[in-house]
């Protein structure tokens, strides 16, 4: 048809997320806390760099790790830190890490419309000395766990975790 018209009605779509591949885990007992994250970033087949950390230090007692899109996981430990900044401005002590789950879970839920494409694994060490981990998903659900992993190789790895 020359003059410009489909002979089928075309679809446009517009997906503002990619996945950067990796994975993260985490892992509380008693008294510690163990977190771990790759550090590639690829889309596809394409490795984009060798070294874009996943894992992020927040206080002295409170890392957390973010996986999904790369971008949007940067831009929501960059917010985190300054909330925490803020409170830390504010009160003159560190966050606990229970209240910064709950952070968490309410600025992904701020955001649940546009969400931010990251699965997030908190973990740290609580009041009491105890270890702990939070996972949450992109919209703010969250839960405390003894072990959890997220990313490419969570289906090889959770099993792993859950088995030991």
């Amino acid at each position: 048809m020359p003059d410009g018209s489909f002979a089928h009605p075309q679809q446009r779509s517009f997906n503002p997320y990619t996945d950067n591949g990796g994975t993260i885990l985490a892992i509380a007992g008693a008294d510690f806390t163990v977190i771990a994250g790759d550090t590639r970033q690829s889309e596809g087949y394409s490795i984009q760099t060798r070294y874009a950390p996943k894992v992020f230090r927040l206080t002295d007692r409170a890392v957390l790790a973010v996986n999904g899109f790369a971008a949007d996981g940067n831009m929501f430990v960059k917010k985190v830190k300054q909330r925490l900044e803020w409170y830390r401005h504010a009160h003159a002590k560190d966050m606990p890490l229970r209240a910064i789950a709950r952070l968490i879970q309410t600025m992904l839920y701020a955001q649940r419309f546009f969400p931010y494409y990251v699965y997030n694994i908190l973990g740290g060490i609580e009041e009491d000395g105890s270890g702990a981990v939070y996972s949450f998903d992109p919209v703010g659900s969250y839960e405390r766990e003894a072990c959890r992993a997220a990313g490419a190789a969570q289906s090889l790895v959770q099993p792993f975790l859950d088995n030991q």
